[in-house]
């Protein structure tokens, strides 16, 4: 038999036809085919048929993060968080308008707070007050200009100019409450604290004297010479509590308060003219006085006294101006300090404009104005002092007073008395009406959770379970691989 094969010329022989590539699968040429790295392209490829694979891991992981989300958003603590701006008088100074020292630890008060839990209609055994002083959380609010300040004078190595915060944020972490619960307590602290800055005002400008001591109490305890000076300082100082309030009342919308108030100091002025100008006439003029001598070594010393303290404040405000006239001239003072070699004047650039900055002027003004009020309302003092003294009698006056005189006193006690409460009554309903304005809620509470952030924690659920499933995924195509 031929063999199924022919020589090619010049030798050699042909394949044979049945081991053509139709039968037989073609070989790899190298063992590094199987163990090629994949690329991005077998990826999407992946990707895409096990498209629905990707997407129940996916929805799977995303179920359960929300889950767990839910889960620690409702067992996790919560705050209440508010901010509260103050804009009483003398909070630029940190005082309260009775010139008492404010102090964030105000808001801890133990009577405040357990006034607040009270009407938060917490129980005891929910909550103690040491307990909600230590979840009460106050932070002041710098401004950002003020920050920025701060941060230049920090990387200049100077110092930080003083800013006393009258905003501050307010917020109650206490656990085991509910969020209708934590909202009430938020309220009642913020009202309790009203009431406080509302006493603090009251204590600063109720009138507390008293007149409703009948004659026989007034004339057993005082000269008839110091009666009408009693009545007197009730007077001025009512008077002055009155110009203020009306002065404040004007910045008021409603114009009842500044009206009503304007109707007492019409009142309190026709008592002075009519009754209080009496009383001063016929005691003076009249000469009533049980023992002169000691009236008159008192109203001597009085004088001493006054001419000590109008010196005083004139010195003062010659200081003052003195101060007053070397702030005018910045730029000569400094000047005249520094200088060079050669004797020429050189100014400190930093200090000319901390000066040019700051209001150096204002308050000292200020200062000159009342130091200047002041010593006059001293020297009309003395002037009356004296002309008294120069009334005074050298003996007692008899057991014989002039008609009317009693009856006089007992009308000024009661009408002034009168006056003072209607003064206060209406002092009253102002500072409620008006405390509103002055202890504000700048933010209204929230419900916050710690830690908390409403955007980036869905986001990071998402991606995180898009993450995971992407990994299972990828897990799965190694052992298959290892398994081929």
């Amino acid at each position: 038999m031929f063999p199924l094969c022919c020589t090619r010329p010049g030798g050699g022989t042909l394949p044979d036809q049945t081991t053509s590539g139709e039968n037989h699968p073609a070989r790899p040429n190298s063992a590094s085919e199987f163990e090629r790295e994949p690329g991005l392209v077998d990826a999407i490829r992946l990707l895409y048929q096990r498209r629905i694979r990707l997407a129940t891991y996916f929805l799977a992981f995303l179920a359960i993060g929300i889950i767990a989300y839910l889960l620690w958003y409702f067992t996790a603590p919560k705050t209440v968080q508010g901010t509260l701006s103050l804009d009483f008088q003398g909070i630029e100074r940190h005082e309260y308008p009775s010139g008492r020292k404010f102090n964030v630890e105000d808001f801890r008060a133990p009577d405040l707070l357990s006034k607040a839990l009270a009407a938060a209609g917490i129980p005891v055994e929910r909550a103690q007050i040491r307990d909600l002083a230590a979840h009460l959380n106050i932070r002041p609010v710098i401004p950002p200009e003020i920050q920025a300040r701060w941060q230049k004078a920090d990387k200049d190595a100077t110092k930080r100019e003083e800013y006393l915060p009258n905003e501050f944020e307010i917020g109650i972490d206490l656990p085991g409450l509910s969020n209708a619960q934590r909202l009430r307590l938020f309220d009642a602290v913020i009202r309790n604290y009203q009431e406080r800055v509302k006493n603090e005002q009251k204590s600063a400008l109720t009138f507390v004297a008293s007149w409703d001591s009948s004659y026989e109490k007034l004339a057993d305890r005082y000269d008839y010479w110091d009666i009408p000076d009693l009545f007197r300082e009730s007077y001025g100082l009512l008077s002055r509590h009155l110009t203020n309030l009306i002065g404040e009342a004007t910045k008021y919308p409603d114009a009842t308060y500044q009206l009503s108030f304007r109707e007492i100091e019409k009142e309190l002025k026709t008592w002075n003219w009519t009754r209080l100008q009496a009383l001063e006439a016929v005691t003076y003029q009249g000469q009533l006085v049980r023992s002169p001598d000691i009236v008159s070594r008192r109203i001597q010393y009085r004088i001493q006294d006054l001419d000590i303290q109008i010196r005083e404040q004139a010195q003062e405000a010659n200081e003052a101006m003195r101060l007053l006239e070397t702030i005018e001239r910045p730029k000569a003072m400094l000047a005249g300090q520094l200088s060079s070699k050669e004797g020429l004047p050189l100014v400190d650039a930093t200090a000319l404009d901390r000066l040019i900055k700051s209001d150096y002027v204002g308050p000292v003004v200020q200062r000159i104005s009342l130091l200047q009020e002041t010593t006059k309302g001293m020297e009309m003092e003395k002037a009356r002092l004296e002309k008294q003294l120069s009334w005074l009698p050298k003996s007692a006056t008899g057991g014989q007073l002039p008609g009317g005189y009693q009856q006089l006193v007992t009308t000024l006690s009661s009408e002034l008395s009168a006056i003072i409460a209607n003064y206060n009554q209406l002092l009253d309903k102002y500072l409620t009406a008006t405390i509103i304005s002055l202890v504000v809620i700048k933010q209204s509470p929230v419900i916050v959770t710690v830690s908390d952030s409403p955007y980036l924690v869905p986001i990071g659920i998402v991606l995180f379970s898009l993450f995971l499933a992407l990994i299972i995924l990828g897990i799965q195509r190694l052992l298959e691989r290892a398994r081929e």
